[in-house]
């Protein structure tokens, strides 16, 4: 029986370095065919994984330059341009133009023809950027330092006794985010969430407070990338609130979508609130119900002993969760970082490393 040996800070990076750069590679291809939106959808998730692993991780590690954060930036930023209008493609088709009589419907099309030539032009971009210099390096820079790691001082430790210091710093700072107290009411007994706010109240905070939310929604997002990365050191201990970060990200990005597409759909049809009625009643409908969901997610939050219970919780690692650390790593060493295992249709096969990759950036 083999003896279990301890990861450290330094296994654990390498682990989550050569994993998302594994999808990257895996779905780089596959987007620059451009037939299924999803292969985009999954690259990207794939970039800002590895942003965060490099960010959380960047105390222990000693990155070429061409692998550090500002240049994976830059990459993300670009298929996110991408990804967006995609988005906006898809719930402009399947979710609203159903319900829009005919007249309606003509705008419509307007828009949607306004947006594929965007598409089109940023499409180019993303390509160009793909097959170019910067991205190349930095794919090579970082397959290079898989092969032959570099470390800070700090890579040695155990990694359960350093996590903690990792990631309450980012925690702190999601919990004093000032998105929390948007439509929330102080008294005695502490912050309340103001359920009584009429809708017209609550359309007016949307519209002024939508950048401080789109913000809370961005951190959360960033937490809870750092929570799954260091998951597997906690057994299950962190799976309910990674689960209700990412519901609550779904609601913030709901009330920011429907902003942006009636952003959209002005620059593309003058005077469109006028025009599509029904298209505008729909986005005001949807973002309404959105409100009520993040108040009753933004409950449970504000109070004080679900923050404390988070708090504790990351403080004690441990568990059988570090012999799957292990197994990731180990799947990173051997294989070049644009091996794939992909099946037929360019999906991944199952029980790969891919397909669990693909499962979680389902649910990114």
């Amino acid at each position: 029986m083999a003896t279990q040996q301890k990861s450290t800070l330094g296994d654990l990076a390498q682990g989550a370095i050569a994993k998302y750069l594994k999808q990257i590679a895996a779905y780089e291809q596959p987007v620059m065919a451009d037939t299924d939106p999803e292969n985009l959808h999954q690259m990207r998730v794939g970039l800002r994984r590895l942003r965060t692993a490099v960010q959380v991780f960047a105390t222990g590690l000693d990155l070429p330059k061409g692998g550090r954060e500002p240049n994976i930036a830059v990459v993300g930023r670009k298929l996110g341009q991408l990804r967006d209008l995609d988005v906006i493609g898809a719930s402009l088709r399947d979710r609203y133009a159903p319900d829009l009589p005919d007249h309606e419907q003509q705008h419509l099309g307007t828009v949607l023809r306004h947006l594929a030539q965007q598409r089109h032009k940023t499409f180019k971009q993303v390509k160009q950027l793909l097959k170019g210099k910067p991205y190349g390096q930095l794919k090579q820079s970082l397959t290079g330092w898989l092969a032959d790691p570099t470390y800070g001082a700090v890579a040695v430790l155990p990694a359960d006794q350093v996590v903690p210091d990792l990631a309450l710093p980012l925690l702190s700072q999601l919990w004093l985010h000032p998105g929390w107290l948007v439509g929330t009411k102080s008294g005695r007994s502490g912050v309340q969430v103001n359920t009584r706010l009429s809708r017209a109240a609550a359309e007016a905070l949307m519209v002024d407070q939508g950048p401080v939310l789109h913000s809370l929604r961005k951190q959360v997002k960033r937490v809870r990338y750092q929570l799954r990365l260091v998951a597997d050191l906690y057994g299950g201990a962190l799976e309910e609130d990674i689960q209700r970060l990412s519901t609550l990200q779904d609601t913030l990005g709901d009330l920011q979508d429907s902003t942006v597409l009636e952003a959209f759909i002005a620059a593309g049809v003058p005077e469109a609130k006028a025009h599509m009625p029904r298209l505008f009643a729909l986005l005001a409908d949807g973002r309404h119900r959105a409100w009520q969901q993040w108040q009753g997610q933004q409950q449970h939050y504000v109070d004080g002993d679900q923050r404390q219970r988070l708090r504790l919780a990351l403080l004690q690692p441990g568990g059988p969760g570090n012999d799957r650390v292990a197994e990731v790593n180990g799947a990173g060493k051997g294989r070049g970082a644009g091996s794939k295992a992909l099946g037929k249709g360019g999906r991944p096969k199952p029980g790969s490393l891919e397909a669990e990759l693909e499962e979680e950036a389902s649910r990114a």
